[in-house]
């Protein structure tokens, strides 16, 4: 007897749900069935997986890291059938990429036009939220791959494996109004005076602006708007007071309409390097490549300074 994919999918079900019960309806079997299946892999282990008391069904510490591996073989077996599936009959499979805010506001958009229209039925989730929460759900494989600020990934990160797309400059902008659209240059200390709008900032940058310019530069007192979404920041900024900081690309169009302008302040140091990362550990992705590629191709054209916008030296 041995341990099929069949069962680590019954076990990962009763872990999340906690309910064997619950867990037979949603893999669509009957309650003895299921439970035959959860009894024949603890045989097989030779351990107890789950600590059942009641109504109460708990993971055993043995159960706690078979569950870890359990993930681990089940997606990349989908992942070997995904790829399979490609070869012989062109199926695209299932994408699943994670993206922080500027990024997103860049490439979500082409992404989800290039997946729509492609011949193989790509099915495409893209995933915001905290980066930490991101780099987690990548590492248990609920994400496929990640596009990142590269500041912003941990030092330690052995098991990923990171691509560097491009490089994007970072500009301050206002509304062609607006009050220090008269001054030259423009010192950081400035900013100040208004409401400061950014997605974030990784701490390095932070750190980089503190070193420069002061405590008065730290993330936490200059960055008074924060929003995950470019669009509304940028909204924001072409009608009132406020100042855009961050990556310029994503306001292209509205420089090149006039509705914002670069104030003459440096910003050298501060440029966002765009990464691609993925596990170490994965089944290859034909897929998936080929993404990464295009999506590399996008974010050169982005890291145009021309293109973007004519920043102050």
């Amino acid at each position: 007897m041995s341990t099929t994919i069949a069962q680590l999918r019954h076990f990962i079900a009763l872990a999340d749900s906690g309910s064997f019960t619950r867990a037979a309806d949603s893999t669509r079997r009957s309650q003895d069935a299921f439970s035959r299946s959860i009894a024949m892999l603890e045989a097989h282990l030779g351990a107890a997986l789950v600590e059942r008391s009641g109504h109460r069904n708990a993971l055993t510490p043995i159960g706690r890291t078979v569950l870890e591996h359990a993930r681990q073989v089940v997606a990349q077996a989908d992942e070997l059938h995904q790829v399979v599936r490609h070869h012989v009959s062109g199926e695209a499979g299932s994408v699943r990429l994670g993206m922080t805010a500027t990024p997103h506001a860049l490439l979500g958009r082409r992404l989800l036009h290039m997946a729509a229209g492609h011949a193989g039925h790509m099915r495409l989730q893209l995933s915001g939220g905290p980066q930490a929460q991101q780099i987690q759900a990548l590492r248990d494989r609920a994400l496929d791959a990640l596009v990142m600020d590269l500041r912003s990934l941990p030092g330690a990160h052995a098991d990923l494996e990171v691509h560097t797309l491009a490089e994007l400059p970072t500009g301050v902008l206002v509304r062609p109004g607006h009050p220090l659209a008269q001054r030259h240059p423009v010192r950081f200390a400035d900013l100040t005076e208004f409401a400061v709008a950014c997605t974030g900032m990784s701490a390095a940058t932070g750190r980089l602006l503190v070193q420069r310019l002061g405590l008065q530069a730290h993330p936490d007192t200059l960055i008074t708007l924060g929003s995950e979404s470019v669009a509304d920041l940028l909204d924001v900024v072409s009608h009132t007071d406020a100042v855009y900081l961050g990556i310029v690309a994503p306001a292209a169009p509205l420089l090149a309409q006039g509705r914002l302008v670069a104030l003459d302040i440096p910003t050298q140091g501060l440029q966002s390097h765009i990464a691609w990362v993925q596990r170490v550990a994965r089944a290859p992705n034909p897929v998936l490549d080929g993404i990464r590629g295009q999506v590399q191709a996008w974010l050169g054209e982005a890291g145009s300074i021309e293109q973007a916008a004519e920043l102050p030296a």
